[in-house]
């Protein structure tokens, strides 16, 4: 019984922070479209990771998810031409990191459920994201601000449950699931510095899809190769349906971090963890307990807190 009000809580969380900016659009120092199009984003990409985590085969999930990101890269850099010269620096330095990412997120999957995985790999950047956004981008949070990042944070890792380590796999899924966020706040911080340089978000991110389906794709299918793997399966369509999520809903969070700070982007996309311990709990059968229920709420918390204090776009 413990989990029908986190499930429902978690969509509620989210459409209260979503009311409250368009009843008070300056209430956010983001704006009321801008935090629309990120909590859009925010409930896309715990969308695309459930997909990807459903399919039966992660490695031909993860493959055709990067085989249509980069076939939609192409697509973008002939509809939007290439990044100004000054952001390549910033996207080379990130596209390394995604194929991190998505090889940490890949085996971290085979180890843990989506309601664990995700809270503790996207709890783990806010605050890191935060630090790095005020050590290389100059950026100034008051310190209201850093709670509420702070917090949004500890929600987010609370919701993942971190005392059970007990057994080998659990912790596999923690370690894979810490190096996610590691890649996160990593390639967070290299976007948003990256996309300020490049005189076009659609255009940043267009290259950056391509690089990346170039790099990961790869890296993916010459291990099932040598193993005798298919590499197309159960998770073909899963996977290029997530890529195709995925892009949009990337390309979103660039657009608007030409628009806000880092940290507060970062923050108010990490809602989708209320998405995704939702889906998790509808869709995928996962228990979700009064200990992620709590630590939901102080998302929410965190959330609402960062929307009251607002940050302005430099």
């Amino acid at each position: 019984m413990e989990s029908s009000p986190g499930v429902l809580g978690a969509p509620g969380l989210v459409s209260s922070a979503l009311i409250l900016l368009v009843a008070n659009p300056g209430l956010s120092g983001m704006g009321a479209a801008t935090a629309a199009v990120v909590l859009g984003a925010a409930v896309a990409h715990a969308a695309w990771n459930a997909l990807a985590k459903r399919s039966p085969d992660q490695h031909v999930a993860f493959l055709w998810l990067n085989l249509a990101v980069g076939a939609l890269g192409l697509a973008g850099i002939l509809a939007f031409g290439l990044p100004a010269r000054a952001a390549i620096p910033f996207l080379i330095a990130s596209v390394t990191v995604h194929l991190v990412y998505n090889l940490s997120l890949l085996n971290s999957y085979r180890f843990g459920d989506l309601s664990q995985i995700y809270p503790l790999a996207r709890g783990v950047a806010p605050v890191l994201v935060a630090i790095g956004a005020i050590a290389f981008a100059g950026e100034t949070l008051s310190p209201p601000q850093l709670a509420a990042v702070a917090l949004t944070g500890v929600g987010l890792a609370g919701l993942a449950e971190l005392r059970r380590l007990g057994d080998s796999r659990n912790r596999a899924a923690v370690m894979l699931a810490g190096a996610t966020g590691l890649a996160i706040a990593c390639y967070s911080l290299l976007d948003g510095l990256g996309v300020r340089r490049s005189g076009s978000p659609l255009a940043y991110a267009a290259l950056l899809f391509t690089l990346e389906g170039l790099l990961v794709a790869p890296a993916i299918a010459l291990p099932q190769l040598r193993a005798g793997r298919p590499l197309t399966g159960s998770g073909t369509v899963q996977g290029a349906l997530a890529g195709v999520i995925s892009w949009g809903a990337y390309a979103a969070v660039l657009w608007a971090q030409q628009r806000a700070p880092l940290a507060m982007v970062s923050a108010l996309r990490e809602t989708s963890v209320l998405a995704a311990v939702a889906i998790g709990r509808l869709f995928l059968g996962e228990k979700l307990g009064t200990k992620r229920l709590l630590a939901g709420f102080a998302v929410g918390i965190g959330v609402i807190a960062l929307l009251a204090t607002g940050v302005h776009a430099g």
